[in-house]
């Protein structure tokens, strides 16, 4: 039988995946692949998860995972701040609207006219002088690494690589500290609803370093070689800015979704295991029994006391008298018997019938099985 299910499933195989044209040949051929079998397992993954989380009642953020959250909101709003261009290096190419065949001169003249010029400017107007390769250097690790590396310029000409290396802990350490405040959020000062996605997290931030990393080390210069307008141009250094900041923003902001909704009971709920469970049943227990033998010392106490116990009395037969004159009045009577005429007695008759079967059946069931745990015990051993 075709369910709705069956119809979504084909649906996102054969109408919608072959339509994602955008994607890189490779992953839109094994979607085409994989997809109708990999979508109804995902679909069925999401279905008990949803079954899961409906079963277990939602509750407030706990206390802890609330720190773990107001965490990354600061470290979200902080990535987003750090993103903006103020907080990047600067860059002459756009402040001056030039390009990049712009001759240094004519470069650092209109640069000096928008502001005074600096000792790293005049050390900046001397390598782009050097070589025409020193700008797209600096389009590519930013003017950091092209005034002061001291070393990345040698005769062996492998002078990317220098400067890649002269970059990698500039790069490293934003990624280091987004770490940290990943470590933190999921660590167990959080509790275990942080610690269940510390593995998740702390993959996800070490593939964006990574993945930081593998692009600026293997960006190709010749992209900005034939660039011929301002608008050709590929500023790499402040757009992996940019895009590494908004992505620490990104990763923190879904961090701190999932922590809420798992936390909450909202998804991914998982309910208290069996262990749990036991320990608190006997602990209720435990409350109870306590309970009922206060209670049993009270009333002994109570009824000891001659004093006490005629106020017992005293409230028990006034009490039996009000009762017995409020029964007596006639709308009391009639809501009595109005409610007794609508119950169903036999319906009623057969429930308590099979809930005192299932007492017996239970009982039963437990002598039985000691009879025969006894009679094992009893057994000789084979000789």
């Amino acid at each position: 039988m075709i369910s709705v299910r069956s119809i979504i499933v084909l649906f996102v195989s054969y109408a919608v995946i072959p339509r994602l044209t955008f994607l890189p040949r490779s992953v839109h051929s094994l979607l085409i692949v994989f997809g109708p079998f990999l979508l109804p397992r995902l679909i069925s993954i999401f279905t008990v998860a949803r079954a899961t989380s409906r079963s277990v009642p939602v509750r407030p953020t706990p206390p802890k995972v609330q720190r773990a959250l107001n965490l990354l909101v600061v470290s979200v709003v902080g990535s987003v701040v750090l993103s903006l261009p103020y907080f990047a290096d600067e860059n002459i190419f756009t402040k001056t609207q030039s390009r990049l065949q712009t001759e240094p001169g004519v470069l650092f003249t209109r640069l000096q006219l928008l502001r005074e010029l600096t000792g790293a400017d005049e050390a900046l107007r001397t390598k782009f002088g050097g070589s025409a390769q020193n700008k797209l250097l600096y389009l590519a690790y930013g003017p950091d690494a092209l005034v002061n590396c001291i070393w990345c310029a040698t005769a062996l000409g492998d002078d990317q690589l220098n400067y890649f290396l002269y970059s990698l802990p500039k790069l490293a350490a934003p990624h280091i500290v987004h770490l940290a405040v990943l470590g933190l959020a999921t660590s167990s000062l959080v509790g275990a609803e942080g610690s269940r996605f510390r593995i998740h997290a702390t993959l996800a931030g070490l593939l964006l370093m990574v993945a930081d990393m593998w692009y600026l080390g293997s960006y190709d210069l010749s992209i900005n070689r034939r660039a011929r307008s301002l608008q050709e141009l590929d500023f790499a250094h402040w757009r992996v800015h940019f895009l590494r900041y908004m992505s620490f923003a990104v990763i923190d902001l879904a961090l701190g979704v999932v922590l809420w909704a798992t936390s909450t009971n909202r998804w991914l709920a998982q309910p208290p295991s069996l262990a749990k469970r036991i320990e608190s049943t006997t602990r209720q227990a435990e409350e109870t029994v306590h309970k009922l033998r206060a209670l049993g010392l009270l009333k002994n106490s109570i009824n000891r006391n001659p004093a006490l116990r005629g106020v017992t009395d005293a409230y028990w037969n006034t009490e039996g008298g009000i009762m017995a004159e409020t029964v007596q009045e006639e709308e009391v009577m009639e809501q009595i018997n109005s409610a007794v005429s609508k119950m169903n007695l036999p319906e009623l008759e057969g429930r308590v019938g099979a809930v005192a079967d299932g007492i017996l059946a239970g009982i039963d069931g437990l002598r039985a099985s000691q009879i025969m745990a006894e009679g094992t015990a009893a057994a000789p051993a084979p000789s």
